[in-house]
C-alpha cells in the first residue's frame, strides 16, 4: 500500500508541494517567500532530502540572500551531515536577528545533532521565549536530558510538555520508558492514572496507562486501556499492536489475530501486519495457515526478507527442504547482513545431515557475522560431522580467546563432543585456562 505522504497535511500544503514539483524549466512557477517557507518545511517534516534540496535552491534563485531561505539552506546543511556550514549560517542569523525564535530553535536541534547538549538546552529554552509550541520545546529539552542521563530532569520535561499537551504522544511515550528503564512502575502507574482522569479523551495517556499495567502484569487491565484509546482515535495504531500483544500473553491467539486484522484499515505499512499475524501463527506451530499470511505480506512486498525467512520457517516444518532453502536464499538475497538468514539455512542443512553444505555456507559467511560464536559452533559440529578434525581443532583454539567463555554451551549443545576424548580434553583444557 503507496503511504499518503500528505496525510494530515491541509490541502494548501499539498496544492503547493504539488504546484512545486510540476513546473519545468519552460513553465516555471512564481512563489512568495511564505509559499516557499511552506514547501521547503514540508520537504523537511516529511525527511525527503533530495525535495528539501530542490526547494531552498529555487528559493535562492527568488529571493537571494533571504534570511528564511538562509535558515532552510542552514536546514538542510544539518541534515546532510555538514554541520559546521550549517553552524556558520545560523550565527550570522542569529547575529543579525538576535531575537529569532526560529534561529534559536534551529541552533537548539543543530546542537543536539552535534551531540553538544548543554548548548542544544540553552538555545531550546530561548526559543521558548515566544511561547509557541512549547510542548514540542519541552519535549525536546527532556531528550537532551535523557541522552545526558540526567533522568529526573528529563521527567521534569516530559511533564511540563505533557501538562501543555496532555496528548503530546512523543512526550507521553518518552516518559513512559524513562519510567521502565528506571523501574518506576508505581510512579507511571500513578501519573497516567491521574492523567486520564483529568483528560479522559488523551488516547496518549490510556495507551501510556496500558504499557504501565503490561508491565505489571495486569494484562485485563492494559487491554481496557487500549481499547479506551482505539475508541478515542481508532487510527492509533501501536494501540493495535500492544492490545494484540497482550491478548498473545493471555494465549488468546483470536483476538490476537483480530486486534492486528482491524489494523490493517488504517496501516500504511501493510506487509509489517500481515507478517505479524502470521509470526503468530507460526509461533502456534499452525505452519499453513502462517504460510498463507507470509505469502499475503510478500505479494504486497516482494523485498521483505523477514517473511522469506519465515515462510523457510514454515516449509521446514511441513518437511519441504527444497523449498524452504530457496526460502531461506531468497531472504540472503535480499538481506544478507542478517545472521538469521544464514543461521536459518545452515540449521537446515546440519538437520537434513547436509553437513558438506552447512560448512561451505557458514564458511563464506562467518566473517561478517555480528554473532560470529552461532556461526563457528556450527561450524565446528560440521568439521566433526565431516572427519575433519584438524579444522575442528584450529577453530577450537583460535576461538577460545574470544568465546572461551562461552565453550560450555558446546558440550550442552553437541553431547558428541562429551563422548569424545580428544576433544572433549581439548575444550576442557581450553575452559581450564580462562
Amino acid at each position: 500500500m503507496k503511504q499518503d505522504r500528505f496525510k494530515n497535511y491541509e490541502q494548501k500544503v499539498r496544492d503547493l508541494v504539488i504546484s512545486f514539483e510540476s513546473q519545468n524549466a519552460e513553465h516555471p512557477h512564481f512563489f512568495d517567500i511564505d509559499q516557499m517557507e511552506i514547501i521547503a518545511d514540508y520537504y523537511l517534516e516529511v525527511y525527503d532530502i533530495a525535495g528539501l534540496e530542490s526547494a531552498v535552491v529555487y528559493g535562492e534563485q527568488l529571493f537571494p540572500n533571504n534570511p528564511e531561505i538562509r535558515l532552510r539552506r542552514a536546514h538542510l546543511l544539518s541534515v546532510q551531515g555538514d554541520y559546521q556550514k550549517a553552524l556558520d549560517i545560523l550565527k550570522n542569523l542569529e547575529a543579525e536577528s538576535p531575537n529569532n525564535t526560529d534561529v534559536f530553535y534551529a541552533l537548539g536541534a543543530l546542537y543536539s545533532m552535534m551531540g553538544y547538549h548543554k548548548q542544544s538546552i540553552h538555545y531550546y529554552y530561548k526559543a521558548s521565549a515566544d511561547g509557541y509550541q512549547l510542548d514540542v520545546i519541552y519535549g525536546n529539552i527532556g531528550d537532551e536530558h535523557f541522552v545526558s542521563g540526567e533522568y529526573s530532569d528529563a521527567i521534569k520535561l516530559y511533564k511540563m510538555s505533557i501538562a501543555r499537551n496532555p496528548n503530546d504522544e512523543r512526550s507521553l511515550c518518552n516518559l513512559m520508558n524513562v519510567w521502565q528503564d528506571q523501574g518506576q512502575l508505581d510512579e507511571a502507574q500513578d501519573f497516567f492514572q491521574k492523567l486520564v482522569e483529568e483528560n479522559p479523551y488523551s488516547q496518549g495517556g490510556w495507551y501510556c496507562l496500558g504499557c504501565a499495567y503490561t508491565w505489571a502484569h495486569l494484562l485485563e487491565k492494559a487491554i481496557d486501556c487500549f481499547e479506551y484509546a482505539l475508541a478515542i482515535d481508532k487510527t492509533m495504531l501501536q494501540a493495535y499492536y500492544a492490545l494484540s500483544e497482550s491478548y498473545c500473553q493471555l494465549d488468546d491467539m483470536g483476538r490476537a489475530v483480530q486486534a492486528l486484522r482491524d489494523s490493517l484499515e488504517y496501516t500504511d505499512d501493510r506487509p509489517f501486519v500481515l507478517y505479524s499475524i502470521g509470526r503468530l501463527y507460526l509461533s502456534k506451530g499452525n505452519n499453513h495457515t502462517a504460510s498463507t499470511y507470509l505469502h499475503d505480506a510478500i505479494k504486497e512486498d516482494p523485498t521483505y526478507a523477514l517473511a522469506w525467512n519465515d515462510l523457510g520457517r514454515c516449509s521446514q516444518n511441513l518437511g519441504f527442504v527444497d523449498e524452504a532453502a530457496s526460502y531461506f536464499r531468497r531472504a540472503i538475497d535480499l538481506d544478507p547482513d542478517s545472521d538469521e538468514h544464514w543461521l536459518c539455512l545452515a540449521d537446515l542443512y546440519i538437520q537434513t545431515e547436509r553437513f558438506a553444505e552447512a560448512a561451505s555456507l557458514l564458511e563464506s559467511s562467518r566473517s561478517d557475522a555480528i554473532d560470529q560464536f552461532g556461526f563457528d559452533a556450527r561450524l565446528m559440529l560440521c568439521y566433526f560431522r565431516l572427519g575433519r578434525r584438524n579444522r575442528l581443532f584450529d577453530l577450537i583454539n583460535r576461538d577460545a580467546e574470544q568465546f572461551g567463555t562461552l565453550y560450555p554451551n558446546l558440550l550442552r549443545w553437541y553431547p558428541e563432543f562429551v563422548n569424545d576424548l580428544e576433544v572433549y580434553a581439548v575444550i576442557n583444557d581450553l575452559m581450564s585456562k580462562i
